[in-house]
């Protein structure tokens, strides 16, 4: 089904949605408490009556702001009730949101190892990019920021730290040489030798995950937000540090992370 069908349809289905609630509600309290109501709503969240009433979610959540504890059997009940009616299958609760998923740069010089990622991450709903060599890893990543005008396109670059041709150190530097804020993980065996090379290197706190790993070690760390703001602290503040403390403070933030 092309774009333009599946937004046509999200249209209709929103829009019988909003006819069921409006519906319902001025039945039960007229067109004055209808107002009262959505008024109260849009109060509560900051949010347009369109948005309110095409979204049966939002809707419900809102629901309680009004009639609290009674908000099942004052509102919701009612408008399930139509809803079941009319038949719940063809109700959508609301416009889901198209996601982009989490998109993933990984070079590896081991074939075997880079199958192993893709399938793994993929199966968690990632797009993945494999590249063999930190050389092949700089030229997707430019030719990616260049296709879709947008440097952030990929959310975490993965590099394994011994490559032959351009290391994993060597391509973030060209890498953070584009966008200084993308976010690495370096694939290493050697933490604390890799931590201060980057330190050195790239005058950056970088996260790095420590051979051997498991595959749900490393994609817990690829979602893991708060190491990454972690990690970026860490950086602005460590001109004040001196070098053996901020791999210290590295090692605890990534050892807290697991």
């Amino acid at each position: 089904m092309s774009n333009s069908g599946t937004e046509s349809e999200d249209r209709g289905f929103e829009k019988e949605l909003a006819e069921i609630i409006q519906g319902e509600l001025i039945d039960l309290y007229g067109n004055k408490g209808y107002k009262t109501i959505i008024q109260t709503m849009i109060n509560i969240s900051g949010r347009k009556e369109s948005e309110i009433i095409t979204n049966y979610e939002l809707f419900s959540e809102l629901s309680e702001g009004v009639f609290g504890r009674l908000s099942e059997s004052k509102i919701l009940g009612p408008i399930k009730l139509k809803m079941d009616k009319i038949g719940k299958d063809n109700i959508r609760q609301g416009k889901k949101e198209q996601r982009t998923p989490t998109r993933l740069l990984i070079a590896d010089d081991e074939p075997e190892i880079l199958s192993l990622y893709k399938t793994f991450l993929e199966s968690k709903g990632k797009e993945i990019t494999v590249t063999t060599d930190g050389r092949k890893c700089v030229e997707a990543y430019k030719k990616k920021s260049d296709e879709s005008n947008n440097k952030n396109y990929f959310d975490v670059v993965i590099l394994d730290q011994k490559m032959p041709i351009m290391t994993g150190l060597q391509a973030a530097i060209e890498i953070l040489n584009i966008n200084p804020q993308q976010k690495i993980i370096f694939a290493s065996g050697y933490l604390e030798k890799t931590l201060l090379e980057a330190l050195e290197k790239l005058n950056k706190a970088i996260a790095v995950i420590e051979k051997p790993f498991s595959l749900d070690v490393l994609d817990n760390m690829i979602n893991n937000k708060e190491l990454f703001e972690n990690l970026e602290k860490i950086t602005i503040n460590q001109e004040e540090r001196d070098i053996s403390r901020k791999v210290s403070e590295i090692i605890t933030v990534l050892q807290n992370q697991i």
